[in-house]
């Protein structure tokens, strides 16, 4: 005899299976960051770094980071280390990607501006330099939106500007 699940406790078995899913990932080993091997965010440069981001869905329309977070991130041993574990060598993250909460001292060291309406963003006064640019993301959901970060790596050299577009498929 076959027992019925009402809908709330199909959704408890999925909400549980996707959480024993998300634990599953790569550690990070815990390099310690450094703020001397990031202080060069501080500096003011003569280059910007400027582009745009967006997901492609499979129905082909574009997501772009409507007025969300864009990070700029200096890439030190600790930072590449933690991109590693989230996204490997990809521009996505990876499925049950997870690492231990930054320092306090690691989010002090990134700089952060907001993408336009049209997913577009700027950092001004950067200084050279290889980065991470992390971009938000938000997928709609049938009951919520999901944040889906997308990453893209950039080197500045000679005070040259670099234009970037994120892509997130």
């Amino acid at each position: 005899m076959l027992k019925r699940f009402s809908v709330a406790g199909m959704m408890l078995i999925v909400i549980m299976s996707l959480a024993a899913c998300a634990s599953v990932g790569t550690p990070v080993a815990r390099q310690r960051f450094d703020p001397d091997a990031a202080a060069f965010i501080n500096i003011e440069g003569r280059a910007s770094i400027s582009g745009q981001a967006f997901v492609r869905q499979t129905n082909g329309k574009l997501l772009r980071p409507v007025r969300t977070d864009i990070f700029l991130i200096p890439r030190t041993a600790h930072s590449a280390e933690r991109v590693a574990a989230l996204y490997g060598e990809g521009d996505t993250l990876k499925w049950g990607a997870r690492v231990p909460d930054a320092e306090p001292l690691y989010r002090q060291y990134q700089r952060k501006t907001v993408a336009s309406s049209a997913g577009s963003f700027r950092f001004e006064h950067v200084a050279d330099g290889s980065y991470f640019i992390v971009a938000m993301i938000f997928l709609p959901g049938e009951y919520v939106a999901n944040e889906f970060p997308i990453l893209e790596r950039v080197t500045v050299a000679n005070g040259k500007s670099v234009r970037v577009v994120m892509r997130g498929y």
